[in-house]
């Protein structure tokens, strides 16, 4: 990668980062906004998949002794619209395995944020970006395939177990600048026609698609390789496994939503419209508007995207819109205006829900994952993961209830 893509300096492109207005939908305060985003890119070494929080080890850069030798970790987590992207399909960080390699575009913490992260040592503090607040993160191939290239393989040296490659296709601002020495060894996974092969099947000026591990000598810009996929026939099943991972995932969780306005009626209830979040499986968005005559299902859910007892604490609305808009970053393109006859004090905007199409069964989700009590909640919006300190006597931050 190019050492704007290590350093973190790159800005969010264009097209992602354009605003709900330059899509052509009413803007929202509820979608942080993409365009002075930072870059970065690092291996996820620690994961919070409940909180959807992270550490991150930046990438280093060659000859970056010092965050070589004590960098401390990047920790952060998603802001509620953030989106995640694993084998080219939507994901939690449930589906990704710890030591991935990922990318991701890093906002400060939103206003509302009712999420704390302590700041790192002070002798340290410049090697952890205060952008601390994701708006998307993915995994190498699935960058490479939004951005809109694959690797030729220039060699495959099996003496020293080093593949020379190069970047075809467009590469934009924060993708590689030009061709990279990865390392390969017995964890090297070399998928051809769906199934798992040696790296005997991997030819000089193949095009392939590949993920980055940690390489022998990672600390100077070299990685290894952990997933090379030699045909689109194979990559198209792991994304096709991971998108069902999604689908399964969404339908006991149901699908995350932002209250963007409230209309209370004079005589009780009201109507809601929510904006429900991007970054989540089609099928999912079709099983909705297959139901959209039919009565839907929304449930209180914290800015973690976590829930109290969604099964039980649900409300009913009726469909009264369903509008379709030019998706962006954080927005699926869907929004719903909801009529309920009767308002629960979260229904505020900024807040955010989860929805259920009427087809999916009533599930309760595990014990670990839903808030179970106000405590509960309070512990749940501080960060507390390795080398991490919090000060617990602080008052409990404001926000969003």
């Amino acid at each position: 990668m190019s050492g704007a893509a290590l350093l973190g300096a790159g800005v969010l492109p264009a097209a992602l980062g354009q605003s709900a207005a330059a899509a052509g939908t009413t803007p929202s305060a509820f979608f942080p906004s993409a365009k002075d985003a930072v870059f970065l890119s690092g291996e996820l070494a620690v994961l919070d998949p409940i909180n959807r929080r992270a550490g991150l080890r930046i990438d280093c850069a060659p000859r970056e002794n010092k965050r070589e030798s004590s960098g401390p970790l990047h920790y952060f987590a998603m802001v509620p619209t953030g989106e995640i992207w694993f084998h080219g399909a939507p994901a939690t960080f449930q589906d990704i395995p710890p030591g991935t390699h990922v990318q991701g575009y890093f906002i400060p913490a939103p206003a509302s944020s009712e999420t704390r992260i302590a700041p790192p040592p002070s002798d340290l503090a410049d090697l952890v970006p205060s952008q601390n607040h994701a708006l998307l993160i993915e995994d190498d191939v699935s960058f490479a395939r939004r951005v809109g290239f694959q690797w030729r393989v220039l060699s495959v040296l099996k003496d020293t177990s080093k593949l020379r490659v190069e970047p075809v296709g467009t590469t934009g601002t924060e993708g590689p600048s030009g061709p990279l020495t990865l390392d390969f060894d017995l964890a090297t996974r070399v998928w051809e026609k769906g199934a798992l092969v040696s790296m005997d099947h991997v030819k000089e000026g193949a095009l392939v698609r590949l993920n980055f591990a940690r390489g022998i000598n990672w600390t100077d810009h070299e990685f290894g390789t952990d997933d090379l996929w030699l045909d689109e026939q194979s990559f198209s099943q792991a994304r096709e496994a991971q998108e069902r991972r999604n689908v399964r995932y969404h339908r006991v969780r149901w699908l995350p939503g932002i209250v963007e306005s409230v209309e209370p009626f004079d005589y009780g209830g009201g109507q809601v419209t929510i904006a429900l979040v991007g970054g989540v499986a089609q099928q999912l968005l079709d099983d909705l508007r297959k139901d959209q005559n039919e009565r839907i299902a929304v449930a209180s859910a914290e800015p973690t995207l976590r829930t109290w007892r969604h099964r039980g604490d649900r409300v009913f609305g009726k469909l009264r819109r369903w509008e379709d808009a030019k998706p962006f970053l954080g927005f699926s393109g869907v929004r719903l205006h909801l009529k309920f006859t009767e308002l629960l004090d979260h229904f505020r905007p900024g807040n955010a829900v989860r929805v259920k199409a009427e087809s999916w069964l009533f599930i309760s989700n595990t014990p670990e994952e839903r808030v179970k009590s106000l405590e509960d909640r309070s512990a749940s919006r501080t960060l507390r993961l390795p080398e991490q300190v919090v000060d617990d006597s602080s008052p409990s931050p404001s926000g969003v209830k």
